[in-house]
């Protein structure tokens, strides 16, 4: 299993590894949402603040993991998870793995960032052992490189400004929100765009 860190900070290192080994490329992020959604800029009456009230507590949350996946000449995918309670453990991450490559059934190319769980032991593991699977590590603090990011910032538009009654409430209005990006696959072309890389591979020197 190839394994390579891209150590400078622009596109140009990254775009070089994408597919130079194999001809799928997923990036991979994970993020929350909690009840009390993301505040956006709103209207009110004058000299009232708006307020948002809640029937639990504000810090109860879902947990979410995406993958945006790429094959020249194929439409993106989008690939989803969302955990209606907690967090995501390292744990959780080869079964991520595994279950990312019966859905896409072959090699893939992983990119993603270095949180610890990416890192851990379970993942350096479990890569070693299937050599279908490849992990290209974004640089430190890029989240710009990411299109997933891009994903979730579009996601959470349909969160904002929401007071949500119930975990099950939110949890089923982001399931609902990464299925309508999930059937508009030009938003994933647009999101890639939108980190200044290529879909295409790189051309080979004559």
């Amino acid at each position: 299993m190839p394994h390579t860190r891209d150590h400078e900070r622009g596109s140009p290192a990254l775009q070089s590894n994408l597919f130079s080994h194999s001809p799928r490329v997923c990036f991979e992020d994970e993020a929350g949402a909690w009840l009390n959604g993301p505040v956006r800029r709103t209207w009110g009456k004058k000299g009232h603040t708006p307020v948002l009230r809640l029937s639990g507590k504000h810090n109860d949350k879902i947990s979410m993991v995406a993958w945006i996946c790429f094959r020249h000449g194929e439409e993106p995918r989008l690939i989803y998870a969302v955990k209606p309670a907690g967090g995501y453990t390292k744990k959780d991450f080869p079964r991520f793995l595994a279950l990312l490559h019966r859905r896409l059934d072959g090699p893939v190319t992983i990119v993603w960032d270095n949180y610890s769980s990416h890192i851990s032991k379970h993942v350096k593991q479990y890569a070693q052992q299937h050599d279908w699977l490849t992990v290209v590590q974004l640089p430190s603090y890029a989240p710009e490189l990411n299109p997933v990011e891009l994903l979730w910032a579009h996601a959470k538009e349909r969160l904002a400004n929401r007071a949500f009654r119930s975990i099950t409430e939110l949890h089923e209005t982001a399931r609902a929100a990464l299925r309508y990006i999930q059937r508009h696959p030009d938003l994933l072309t647009a999101f890639l765009a939108g980190t200044g890389l290529e879909l295409a591979p790189p051309a080979s020197s004559p």
